[in-house]
């Protein structure tokens, strides 16, 4: 009997052991399956692109700018197959790359649209006939200056640039510089262009660079439209038969300049810009140049001058003193269609395709531009030289993966390092998104900027209160957009400009909005503008509420109580008129003594001046005819002789 008990209490163990056992198989199971899918969703959660990898871990913000530019920010990792360099790009071999580990990085994105509204276009500060350095923000500001009616949506920095100043003529870009068909810098090497039309080819790269044979001499008429061109056949050169020279002074390796005297002929006419517009001598077979026609003497020629010497009757018919022309070479071939082109650095991906031969291995910042198959434009700028921070920088791998990851089909890089910049333009103030390395903003020669046109469009404050804001909004010109309707977004609600007005209401008292403007145009698309504005709700009114007077035998201690608890008013610190004295009184009190105003007040007035935020200054003089006036007993023993004067006046009268 107890061997039975024994076995079957055997038996029971030996099952709840094989249940454990199972069971703890299961959990192993479960587990495993679990921590295998997260590795899979991890690995699958990364581009993987040219032997290297980019994943994101947290879009820090998005912004959401004009004419559908938008711009994101994120926090993600990167790694590359790459070994044996620089991790952080700070130059130490202590810490090499690991291949196929991740590092953090910080990465901004603009998207830009393909579009005709919204443009991208290359600028530098050419300042005195020579290529200057300054800021982005600061060629931000040079732009809008010399372009009434655009503005800036956002900016990157752009090509390589002689940082040196060690060129002839100093601090030039590496590549072709135009801005707007104006082609500043016409060397020919690596370049990029944009079309700025809407097509999907929007932006043209890795294409064969070919350059006019002749400088284009273009002539304007009064109203500064170009009215015919000739070819130039001689730089600072004796021009033959029929033919057309230009001369301008160059600078040597020193700096110095060296001045340009024309080849002088009897049968050939001279005119001479003496006080150019611009005037860029690049090198010896590359010009920029525009301005007034001033003489038609020849004479030696020194900076910011040029002169074009000729035989061709066609010309000479064309120009005269105080006609404007330009000269400059232009870009042809695959370029032809591109008015806006930058210089750039390597190509990163094309035709889809990474660029193994980059030859960018060491981690740097980078600032890359680069074209999605349906013609958006992306600009991006990868932060680096400062891994403490989460921000390790990137190789030409690790560029062509983020880039890739964005859908672009082709990127090409531009210069880095602590030039790499970028800027926006979010509520209308201008803002720089990524952190230099530098720790400041680098002075550069030139840079990229998103730009539009917006239509001039009046906005007025009609009606203001605690709670409400009306609008008065008038379309002066629309500046090529189809508007269809305009509407006016404020405090997350948008609303439709209906005869001329708008209005928002529940609003809180004496609290600053931003608004902002779109329109819809025929398609049914809605279109911010670049505009933004800011307005207040009104303050509440001031209110005197009492006045108290208490004196004694020297002074009268006067109080006044008010409600003003926007301090919309200038009541707390105002001045009190007594009788025909003035005294000021801060926070509603004062103490005067009575030799100084008398012993007995006949007029009293409190000025004050008031602002509910709607730009007027308003005057308010009250008499106060009525208060309380509390006086003690030898006050009161004091006013006896006023009194028994009173007394006496009112019965002479």
């Amino acid at each position: 009997m107890c061997y039975n008990k024994i076995g079957i209490i055997l038996d029971f163990y030996h099952r709840g052991e094989i249940e454990m056992r199972r069971f703890n198989l299961v959990i192993l199971a479960i587990l495993t399956v679990f921590f295998g899918l997260l590795t899979v969703y991890a690995e699958d959660g990364a581009t993987e692109f040219a032997g290297a990898r980019f994943l994101v871990e947290e879009i820090i913000e998005e912004n959401e700018l004009p004419y559908g530019v938008k711009h994101t920010k994120i926090d993600g990792f990167t790694s590359t197959s790459l070994s044996g360099y620089d991790a952080d790009g700070l130059g130490g071999r202590a810490d090499l790359v690991v291949p196929g580990k991740y590092y953090d990085q910080i990465v901004n994105i603009l998207e830009v649209p393909s579009s005709e509204s919204v443009r991208i276009t290359s600028w530098a500060n050419l300042n005195g006939h020579r290529w200057t350095l300054t800021t982005v923000r600061g060629l931000i500001a040079d732009y809008e200056s010399k372009h009434p009616g655009w503005k800036v949506i956002a900016a990157i920095n752009g090509d390589f640039f002689d940082i040196g100043g060690a060129g002839n003529l100093p601090y030039q870009t590496n590549g072709t510089h135009a801005s707007f068909g104006e082609y500043y810098k016409t060397t020919t090497g690596r370049q990029v262009g944009f079309t700025n039309d809407g097509r999907v080819d929007s932006l043209i790269g890795n294409e064969k660079v070919e350059r006019t044979q002749y400088m284009k001499l273009a002539v304007y008429n009064d109203d500064g439209e170009i009215i015919s061109e000739f070819d130039i056949d001689k730089i600072n050169d004796a021009p033959g038969t029929g033919e057309t020279a230009i001369y301008f002074a160059l600078y040597d390796s020193d700096h110095n300049l060296i001045p340009a005297s024309p080849y002088i002929e009897s049968h050939l006419s001279y005119y001479v810009v003496e006080d150019a517009e611009l005037a860029l001598p690049n090198n010896a077979n590359d010009f920029y140049g525009r301005g007034v026609i001033t003489s038609r003497v020849p004479q030696e020629l020194g900076a910011g001058q040029f002169a074009i010497v000729t035989d061709d009757e066609e010309i000479k018919e064309a120009l005269d003193v105080g006609v404007r022309i330009r000269c400059q070479f232009e870009l042809i071939g695959a370029y032809a269609d591109a008015k806006d082109i930058t210089g750039c650095g390597a190509t990163i991906i094309s035709n889809g395709a990474a660029n193994m031969a980059a030859g960018m291995a060491n981690r740097a910042p980078r600032t890359v531009i680069g074209r999605k198959a349906d013609g958006e434009i992306v600009m991006m700028v990868i932060d680096g030289r400062n891994s403490g921070n989460g921000m390790y920088g990137a190789d030409h791998t690790e560029l062509a993966a983020i880039m890739h990851s964005y859908g672009c089909v082709e990127a090409y890089n531009l210069d880095g390092g602590g030039s790499s910049t970028m800027i926006i333009r979010r509520e209308g103030v201008l803002e720089v998104m990524n952190t230099p390395s530098d720790g400041r903003e680098r002075t550069d020669s030139n840079c990229l900027l998103v730009v539009a046109r917006d239509p001039e469009i009046d906005v007025q404050a009609a009606d203001l209160s605690e709670d409400a804001l009306t609008f008065s909004v008038e379309l002066i010109n629309d500046s090529g957009h189809d508007i269809e309707t305009l509407y006016v977004e404020l405090n997350g609600e948008l609303k439709e400009v209906k005869d001329g007005v708008v209005t928002f209401a529940g609003l809180a008292r004496d609290t600053e909005y931003a608004y902002r403007l779109f329109y819809r145009d025929g398609g049914g698309n809605l279109n911010r503008i670049i505009f933004a504005g800011r307005q207040k709700t009104l303050k509440r009114m001031p209110e005197l509420i009492k006045l108290e007077i208490v004196e004694d035998s020297e002074y009268f201690a006067i109080t006044v109580t008010y409600d003003d608890p926007d301090k919309a008013s200038t009541i707390d610190s105002c001045y009190l008129y007594i009788n025909d004295k003035h005294a000021s009184f801060t926070n509603g009190a004062m103490k005067v003594k009575k030799s100084a105003v008398g012993y007995r007040i006949d007029y009293l007035a409190i000025k004050y001046f008031y602002n509910l935020n709607d730009g007027q200054n308003i005057y308010v003089e009250k008499d106060w005819p009525e208060f309380e006036h509390y006086r003690d007993f030898w006050a009161k023993i004091q006013y006896i002789p006023y009194y028994i004067n009173d007394y006496v006046d009112a019965v002479f009268k």
